[in-house]
């Protein structure tokens, strides 16, 4: 009888920590998920510059179970840990390769595509012919960035009233190595750099490995200084 019951409560502490272990990979899961909504926030993590028990504050509040903070507290720690171990140095390897340069004297145009968005195009394009510019084409918009003066010439050529034009305005180009295009979140990680120093992004544009941020010329030296300085930390710390 007396082994009987050593089986049963053995058994019964087995089933336990099985379920323990289910709960505690559950809750991990859904953090990782949650985390991956906002590729800033692992980066961080790995960096090891967040607050842990304030985020679980915040992501406790997302997920529909009702589960205890601390549990969120270290599901957050070990997010922290295995992205340091995946993503970090990817993060860091395209940072430390990227090279930052600097544009001044442009504006950017926002105007409305009516029906034939292939039209539109073409008239800026014959408006523009020989000059070098940028194009974001959006569902119902499209944004031209180019050379001030330039800018004001086909703006009158086009003679469109349906715009917002907008001037002394500079580009940051940040380019970086190939493997930026398979790499989430380092787009993201600069844009949150600059919005952390209170820099406002107009517009930004990417091509494969060029990243473009239109700022505001007042912004621009601020901008290059706070990516600059990300990209020396990034080589400082692969060595």
């Amino acid at each position: 009888m007396i082994h009987l019951l050593k089986f049963y409560v053995k058994f019964d502490s087995n089933i336990n920590n099985v379920k323990h272990f289910i709960e505690k990979m559950k809750i991990s899961d859904d953090v990782r998920k949650i985390l991956s909504r906002y590729p800033y926030l692992e980066e961080y993590l790995a960096m090891g510059i967040i607050n842990y028990r304030a985020l679980a504050r915040e992501i406790k509040g997302s997920m529909k179970s009702d589960v205890n903070l601390q549990s969120v507290v270290s599901a957050i720690r070990r997010a922290g840990q295995t992205k340091k171990k995946k993503g970090a140095e990817k993060l860091l390897q395209i940072l430390s390769g990227s090279q930052v340069n600097l544009s001044y004297d442009l504006a950017a145009s926002t105007m409305v595509i009516e029906s034939d968005p292939r039209r539109r195009i073409e008239e800026v394009h014959k408006a523009l012919k020989g000059k070098s510019y940028m194009l974001l084409q959006g569902v119902r918009t499209l944004t031209v960035v180019a050379e001030e003066d330039v800018l004001m010439e086909c703006v009158e050529k086009l003679g469109d009233r349906d715009l917002e034009l907008r001037g002394s305005l500079a580009s940051v180009v940040v380019t970086s190595p190939r493997e930026i295009v398979s790499t989430p979140g380092v787009i993201a990680h600069i844009a949150v750099l600059l919005a952390v120093e209170g820099i406002n992004v107009v517009e930004m544009m990417s091509s494969s490995t060029e990243t473009s941020f239109i700022l505001d010329e007042k912004d621009a030296l601020r901008a290059v200084e706070v990516i600059r300085r990300e990209i020396k930390r990034a080589r400082k710390q692969l060595g």
